[in-house]
Formats: structure tokens, C-alpha cells, sequence
């Protein structure tokens, strides 16, 4: 049984979640107008310079971003940033780098500035835009009314959900490039633990638990360093 399979149902809540975070409703998406991609071409971020913050080890932590963001595009993409989620990388901007674990909010109220990357925002250095085309199969028998090609042409281009940064190393608090990971979260209770915990490995136990989705791959790469 394939991985999208396996999924299939988790997988659509992820992608649903990530539209409807936005205020961007599938069956207008394709509709409206483009969200800033923040990407100089296809692939590679605007340069800018700034933080955010994140979790590590139970406590928050502040990252601090020097290079625009990469998406390989070895990995196919209908996002302007080149961005999607549901598929692995094939090249990576470097032989070394660390995962980094995004946790996004799906289908629950929170508030939008309480989260690392608001809903709404473009964080620094992020991409504005991501693809999740990918997930349309998980997604289809929850909008009937919409043939494939329509849904499809609604998620390829969607913009970048608000979010929290997870990481399981501070690379010596030297900066380099960090692979995403996302991870749904659908239940507020959940949310408001991962939280106060304030560390992956407590969100790696909920999602080994099936308290949220399964980790989901990307074609995305951050350029940071911890402070």
C-alpha cells in the first residue's frame, strides 16, 4: 500500500486545514488573486535578514535568518514560490542540514500572533506560497461538486499556513539549512499541549500516538542559525 494511501484520510485534513487557515477557500482559490510568492525565481527566497521565534528542548528559543529560503525543483511545483508539500526533496541545497518540524493548525481557533508565523503574514525569509496538490486524491471526496482538475488548480498555488517551529538541535548555534517538516494538528487540546511542552519530542510522541497527522515531507528548506 503506497504512503499517500496509507494517509489518505490524515493527509486530507492536513492540506484542507492549511487552505482554510489561510482564508483561502478551495472553491475560490483558483479564483483569487495570487498571494506574494517571496521568491527572486522559482525555487530560491528574497534575501532578507530578521528572526523568529521556536521551540527546542522545552524552552522558546529565536532563530535568526540570513538567506533566502530553497525549494528543489527537482520536485515538481504550480506554486510561484516552487514549494510543495506531500513530496521529499531530491536535491538538497547542502550536504548538511537538520530537520525542522512545523506544526500547523487545522480546523481549531488560534490566535493568529500567538503562532511563530502568523496566518496572513509572510514570515522572514519563508515562502509565501506552497503547493499541495499533491493531497488533491485525499481531498476529493470532501467537495464532490469540484471535478479533480478544479480542486487541483485550487490547491497548486495557496498560501503559506501560520505555524510553529520545532527543532531537535541547535547546531552548535551556527547557521545552515534546515529541511521542513509538517506536521497537522486538528485537536485544540493538542495544540495547547504541544505548547506548553515546548519540545518535539513531545510532539513526536502525539504524532506517533495518532493524536495528530502523520510527518509530512516537503521540498522546502530554511537557512538559519539558533540564538
Amino acid at each position: 500500500m503506497s504512503w499517500m494511501r496509507r494517509h489518505r484520510v490524515r493527509l486530507g485534513l492536513a492540506a484542507l486545514g492549511a487552505v482554510l487557515a489561510t482564508g483561502a477557500g478551495v472553491a475560490t482559490a483558483a479564483a483569487a488573486s495570487p498571494p506574494p510568492s517571496n521568491a527572486v525565481v522559482p525555487g530560491t527566497g528574497v534575501g532578507e535578514y530578521g528572526m523568529t521565534s521556536a521551540f527546542y528542548d522545552g524552552h522558546i528559543v529565536h532563530f535568526t535568518y540570513s538567506r533566502g529560503f530553497y525549494c528543489d525543483l527537482h520536485v515538481s511545483s504550480g506554486a510561484s514560490s516552487g514549494c510543495e508539500v506531500g513530496a521529499n526533496y531530491v536535491v538538497p541545497p547542502s550536504k548538511s542540514f537538520d530537520p525542522l518540524y512545523i506544526a500547523v493548525p487545522i480546523g481549531i481557533s488560534v490566535p493568529a500572533m500567538s503562532m511563530d508565523c502568523p496566518s496572513g503574514l509572510v514570515c522572514v525569509d519563508h515562502p509565501g506560497t506552497i503547493d499541495l496538490s499533491r493531497l488533491e486524491p485525499a481531498l476529493k471526496p470532501l467537495y464532490p461538486n469540484l471535478s479533480a482538475a478544479q480542486l487541483t488548480a485550487a490547491l497548486k498555488n495557496v498560501p503559506t499556513p501560520g505555524h510553529e517551529h520545532f527543532i531537535t538541535t541547535v547546531n552548535d548555534r551556527k547557521p545552515e539549512w534546515w529541511d521542513v517538516k509538517v506536521i497537522g494538528v486538528e485537536k485544540l487540546s493538542v495544540w495547547n499541549a504541544i505548547n506548553r511542552h515546548r519540545s518535539f519530542a513531545f510532539l513526536e510522541k502525539e504524532v506517533r500516538a495518532g493524536q495528530t497527522t502523520p510527518i509530512i515531507p516537503t521540498n522546502l528548506f530554511l537557512y538559519f542559525s539558533v540564538n
